[in-house]
């Protein structure tokens, strides 16, 4: 069941997909194409014999009333005979009948019928007189002055047989050119669709922090070409823009890291120093903003070196069972504090290769945040499963959670709810999570856990 809802969505997305509205249009134009051309040649063959038929039977028939006019009707039927003994088998269609339609000479026992003859030139089906055989015919009829009838005409089985012969080899050419056609469409399909997707990929890569990945030209200099020249030069600026940048936001950080290690090295010493109990409380006080100041810029860094793609020479398979425990042990004693029970599940076996500091840091950050912001919760999960294609990697809680209208401005850097402004944080700790997950050719996303709360999902791929 499950298959067969795949294999419809499959033929779904297909069926909506660009390759598929180039496919019929490109099949259509080309049926449509080649069966004008057939069918031209077809009407123009048919026209062409017909054309000759015509010459024929009126070059035969103008011959006969030149020997009427010439010398009468003894002279007429003298020729007919001399053409029936001259060309024996292949002799002409010839029959000269008097008033009453009795045959004079020729090689036709009778006139046809008299709806056959009702124009110029007609075809129709008859005996000779010298076969036993039905013929098929092309005749021209004519009433001469004395009341007599003279016909002449030609036997036209072998057009006939040529004409079909001509309409099979039209009508075989036509289904070859089917598969033909929709070779050149699939082909045509495939080219503009792994144009599309090489683009795509580029900007999936970049998108995962690869700033140097660049669309693959192929020299032909067509659309395609200009395109991806357009987009790799728009590329190569963004990654010098993104670049200056980190530059700046990471030299700052790195730079004010000094000042404040100083200035938490003054306060400390002040608060040793200090004889006032409200002094001291202030200079704690201090130290505390001097402590969280110090993790923004570590933070921050740390973000900084993820989204440029450092750390990925760092990557090691990792079985998450036990990983994901070492975390929960590790973080178990200050989640217990706070009234949280922290566990972790993961199944057996499941392992996927990432870098452990950062994933470690990741993961951290949200324990915290389950920590600080699940108020009302008691329960905080660290959890791995299989998804399709994807490893998801997730803390959860049974708190609050977050209104589904809201999680994109959880998403953003330095985003803090307005509930949460009075706890402690930089509203760094989901940042960080994408950006690991980014550098793991990942993404995160917000939703509900199964028992309420909020559940964070790094959706990794296994590749």
């Amino acid at each position: 069941m499950r298959i067969g809802v795949r294999a419809g969505a499959r033929l779904s997305r297909f069926l909506r997909s660009t390759t598929f509205r180039l496919f019929v249009p490109v099949v259509l134009f080309q049926l449509v194409a080649t069966g004008g051309v057939l069918t031209f040649v077809w009407i123009a063959g048919q026209q062409s014999v017909r054309d000759e038929q015509r010459a024929l039977v009126e070059e035969l028939r103008d011959d006969l009333l030149d020997t009427w006019q010439d010398g009468g009707s003894i002279a007429l039927r003298a020729n007919i005979e001399r053409r029936l003994r001259s060309e024996g088998r292949r002799a002409p269609v010839l029959l000269l009948a008097d008033r009453e339609g009795r045959a004079l000479a020729g090689n036709l026992s009778a006139l046809p019928p008299p709806d056959a003859g009702g124009g110029s030139l007609f075809e129709t089906v008859l005996y000779r007189s010298d076969s036993s055989r039905p013929q098929t015919m092309a005749l021209s009829q004519t009433r001469l002055a004395d009341g007599s009838t003279l016909l002449a005409g030609i036997e036209i089985g072998r057009d006939l047989k040529l004409q079909r012969s001509f309409e099979q080899a039209l009508l075989a050419a036509l289904l070859l050119a089917l598969p033909l056609t929709m070779l050149v469409a699939v082909l045509t399909s495939r080219l503009v669709g792994q144009r599309v997707h090489d683009m795509a990929q580029t900007a999936h890569r970049v998108g995962s922090g690869v700033l140097d990945a660049r669309v693959p030209l192929d020299g032909s200099g067509d659309a395609f070409d200009e395109l991806a020249g357009e987009i790799n030069a728009m590329l190569a600026r963004i990654e010098t823009l993104v670049g200056e940048l980190r530059v700046v936001a990471e030299g700052l950080a790195h730079d004010l890291r000094s000042p404040v290690t100083r200035l938490r090295s003054a306060l400390e010493q002040a608060a040793r120093e200090a004889s006032d109990p409200a002094g001291e409380a202030a200079m704690q006080r201090a130290l505390t903003e001097a402590d969280t100041l110090t993790r923004i810029l570590t933070t921050a860094l740390q973000i900084g070196r993820a989204e440029a793609g450092i750390g990925r020479d760092g990557f090691e398979e990792t079985a998450l069972a036990p990983f994901l425990e070492d975390l929960a042990t590790l973080y178990e004693p200050y989640a217990e504090e706070q009234g949280f029970a922290l566990t972790a599940e993961a199944p057996q076996g499941l392992s996927l290769p990432f870098h452990r500091e950062l994933m470690g840091q990741a993961l951290g950050n949200l324990v915290d945040n389950a920590v600080k912001y699940a108020t009302g919760g008691s329960a905080i999960v660290l959890c791995a499963e299989t998804r399709d294609e994807n490893v998801v990697l997730g803390v959860r809680d049974n708190g609050p959670g977050i209104p589904e209208t809201r999680r994109e401005a959880a998403l953003q850097r330095f985003g803090r709810l307005d509930p949460t402004r009075a706890t402690a944080g930089s509203g760094l700790g989901l940042a960080l999570a994408e950006a690991v997950a980014k550098l793991h050719g990942g993404r995160i996303e917000l939703a509900d856990a199964p028992d309420g709360g909020l559940e964070v999902r790094m959706l990794l791929s296994r590749g």
